[in-house]
């Protein structure tokens, strides 16, 4: 991210990223080759014998003492195999949807006729939990620990309890007050039906930024605590605003635009997220890439909150501050390796050689498009058709040329979040991008003042593709009375 005095429209580049760049891409070979075959292959294999023998060991606590011989066995392997798992990747996440188990993203494959994930994701459920993240081996007292409060039945509904939030708080509350801090249980989850895609999820644009701000705030909690980088929320997350249409995630850029409710960096991540999947949906680009596109340019600013002698880092390191926390989790896959890139060059010039890579230069656009536009408290630094007219002046030296015209392409002469005053007086703020060739410069607005300079009783859309002559963009200056 770069703030108003560090925005540098020329083309000089980073001396000291060519070199790991060069670093990286042949790590990301290496990684393709082999090792995340193999590591996959590990967490399959360890993963399913934690899920059998968590499931059987809190069944069987449920019968007998946990203090009974019976269980030594079970508790020692549910520690080798966290330990194990850990060494290699890192924290160890369990997700439990539905029937199925995921183990570091990992699906576990039981056999026919085992019901050991069903079973796991019933006795979790209980206690509205869908999973678990644990950043640290535990021991043998530890697990015991936890197959004794997940055993035992969350408080009734209306029972005064210490977390009055639900079950979920208040067994996260038994576990830190017992020492197993370093437990992170997560929520529900469930898969969406088919024709949910797109129109119930996804037409609700709020829910979905909602989620997506909820789950980037995690990450930023979770720096600020020293624990690593969990992609797997923000994943779901993503996956939720990669479903909308269009339209919608107009209106959610238009929303998160003007947020102000929510910490600078979490509004900012989330909308250059968002930015940077309206792009990749513009480019073709598959589900899955889409996915992982979403998760890379929410972590782009990640080195932001990495603690140095009490700060974080400046403009000039923050890029290598998130490749370093990177290079702190286990594991090498190709996804690890394109949001270390994307640390490294989202503020690399197009023309730089070698050329950025394809994430990189779609969230360098987002990134500096955000920068340029989002609210302040003396409102935005340019206008949105201004900072496009500022971006195309450096297209093809600063950004990508053919993606920046994609860029300008869906979001239209006039982007969503621009204020716009009609030739009668009254102000609108427009909430689509370019819904047609045709109407690129007629989007579709809400009455936010009325011409007699009130704010309207009702919300009333005006689809200037059906009439309406603007008079004017408005800058900071208009909006708020201060100099820009």
């Amino acid at each position: 991210m770069i703030e108003e005095e560090e925005l540098d429209l020329s083309t000089q580049a980073i001396p000291t990223i060519a070199a790991a760049q060069e670093q990286l891409g042949k790590a990301l070979d290496e990684a393709k080759a082999s090792e995340s075959k193999e590591l996959a292959q590990i967490v399959r294999d360890k993963g399913d014998r934690f899920v059998r023998v968590l499931s059987g060991t809190i069944s069987l606590s449920r019968i007998h003492d946990l203090r009974n011989r019976a269980f030594d066995q079970p508790v020692a392997d549910l520690c080798s195999a966290i330990e194990t798992m850990h060494d290699l990747l890192g924290p160890v996440t369990l997700i439990m949807v539905e029937d199925q188990v995921y183990v570091n993203d990992i699906r576990i494959r039981f056999g026919i006729g085992s019901d050991a994930g069903v079973n796991l994701g019933r006795i979790w459920s209980q206690h509205n939990v869908g999973g678990m993240m644990i950043h640290t081996p535990v021991t043998e007292d530890q697990i015991r620990l936890l197959v004794k409060h997940v055993s035992e039945p969350p408080p009734p509904p209306r029972a005064p309890a210490p977390a009055p939030q639900g079950a979920r708080t208040h067994l996260q509350a038994k576990f830190n007050s017992t020492g197993l801090e370093m437990i992170q249980l997560q929520p529900m989850y469930r898969f969406r039906e088919q024709w949910e895609r797109g129109t119930k999820i996804g037409a609700d644009a709020k829910k979905a930024y909602s989620m997506s701000s909820g789950a980037v705030g995690s990450v930023w909690d979770d720096l600020a605590a020293g624990r690593s980088l969990n992609p797997l929320p923000v994943r779901k997350a993503m996956s939720e605003l990669a479903d909308m249409d269009r339209d919608e995630q107009s209106k959610g850029i238009a929303e998160t635009a003007k947020d102000i409710t929510r910490p600078p960096m979490v509004r900012h991540s989330v909308q250059v997220a968002t930015l940077s999947l309206l792009i990749g949906r513009e480019l073709g680009l598959s589900e899955a890439v889409l996915s992982d596109l979403g998760v890379t340019a929410s972590f782009h600013d990640a080195g932001y909150g990495v603690d140095e002698h009490g700060f974080p880092p400046p403009f000039e390191r923050h890029g290598t501050a998130g490749v370093r926390l990177m290079l702190e989790q286990r594991g090498f896959h190709e996804a690890r390796i394109r949001r270390m890139l994307a640390c490294l060059q989202h503020h690399q010039p197009y023309s730089h050689f070698p050329r950025p890579t394809l994430f990189a230069r779609i969230i360098h656009i987002a990134d500096d498009y955000d920068t340029m536009t989002r609210y302040r408290a003396s409102g935005p630094f340019e206008t949105p058709p201004y900072a496009l007219a500022r971006m195309y002046a450096a297209s093809g030296t600063l950004y990508d040329p053919d993606i920046l015209q994609v860029f300008i392409n869906a979001v239209g002469q006039f982007p969503p979040g621009s204020i716009l005053e009609m030739a009668g007086g009254s102000w609108v703020s427009v909430i689509s991008g370019a819904r047609t060739p045709e109407t690129w410069a007629q989007p579709l607005c809400l009455m936010v003042r009325t011409r007699e300079g009130k704010s309207p009783s009702f919300e009333l859309e005006i689809d200037l593709a059906k009439g309406g002559d603007i008079a004017a963009v408005l800058s900071a200056s208009d909006l708020y009375g201060v100099d820009h």
